[in-house]
């Protein structure tokens, strides 16, 4: 398959457009979830197609180089000032932001939420095994969408981590003002978590 001829693979023409082109990945992956061989060979050609645009466009041979948009709008880049390179970002960064249906935002709520009561009526003490539970059941909703468990994973630890960042705050401004809570501060870490995860899982993929 390493020889087959990328737009081929996508069932496009080279002329294609980059909308119609993440179009077509994102069609075909969803078209062929159960068959990771498939998506790997669809995921294959789409970084091809990608790479070679990029280098057509550094090398002043693409005919719309503003076809290709990473980080700004067409507008911007057609109007940027001449010797100003705009840094084009992987795809893999521009595809990370996802528009999530109302089911999957009940899914991805409704199981962090069921966590986050569960650090309440659990002891304080399994602090770290719920936080590995945690970790596991939003990398498996991530992993979901896109069948990537190695950027889902590293999704999953930046959440994860944020969550806990975010918490530890918390219970500083709560130490700090003499306040005292009902719950302990690894449940308060726990449930920050779980928000951060809720959204991440949502809002990513």
């Amino acid at each position: 398959m390493s020889e087959q001829n990328p737009y081929k693979t996508l069932g496009l023409a080279e002329s294609a457009t980059f909308d119609e082109i993440q179009a077509a990945k994102q069609k075909l992956s969803k078209e062929n979830q159960g068959d990771t061989t498939v998506v790997e060979q669809l995921e294959a050609a789409y970084d091809a197609i990608i790479m070679d645009r990029l280098r057509q466009r550094q090398q002043g041979t693409l005919d719309v180089p503003d076809q290709i948009r990473f980080a700004e709008s067409q507008k911007k880049v057609m109007d940027r000032p001449k010797g100003i390179e705009t840094s084009s970002l992987p795809s893999w960064i521009t595809d990370l932001k996802d528009t999530p249906e109302p089911q999957e935002l009940n899914l991805a709520f409704g199981v962090n939420g069921a966590i986050a009561l569960g650090s309440l009526v659990l002891s304080a003490s399994l602090a770290s095994t719920i936080l590995t539970v945690l970790l596991i059941v939003n990398v498996y909703l991530l992993y979901r969408k896109e069948n990537r468990f190695g950027r889902s994973l590293l999704i999953g630890i930046v959440s994860l981590a944020g969550g806990v960042a975010i918490g530890s705050v918390l219970n500083a401004l709560i130490a700090s003002q003499g306040a005292s809570l009902a719950i302990a501060p690894e449940q308060i870490v726990l449930i920050s978590c779980c928000i951060t995860n809720g959204l991440s899982t949502s809002f990513l993929r």
